[in-house]
């Protein structure tokens, strides 16, 4: 194997990013969304302090970026949990839109 032929091989090997990074970049996306929750929580607990009311929207938010993720991950990964986490998130997310309806037709 020659020098150009290592080096070619290099490079359609990294040409995603590297390994170190595509592992930092994970991370991060996970820390985001667990600080994202507990934002979430926390607004949730000043309204219900404040306004003493507390609203399905956030938590629909939260829900549906959830549902979207884990549907990518089903379509991409195959995986039987990533379907049913799929469909769980897919519920949690109706149910939250249905919840945030009901509280604001009265």
């Amino acid at each position: 194997m020659t020098k150009n032929d290592i080096l070619e091989k290099s490079r359609k090997e990294n040409q995603n990013g590297d390994e170190m990074e595509t592992k930092v970049r994970l991370h991060s996306y996970g820390m985001s969304a667990a600080i994202g929750g507990l934002i979430c929580m926390a607004f949730v607990i000043v309204e219900s302090i404040i306004f003493d009311r507390s609203t399905a929207l956030i938590w629909t938010i939260y829900s549906g970026m959830y549902f979207s993720k884990s549907i990518l991950d089903a379509v991409k990964l195959k995986k039987k949990i990533d379907i049913c986490l799929s469909i769980l998130w897919g519920l949690v997310f109706v149910l939250n839109i249905v919840s945030y309806i009901l509280d604001n037709i009265g």
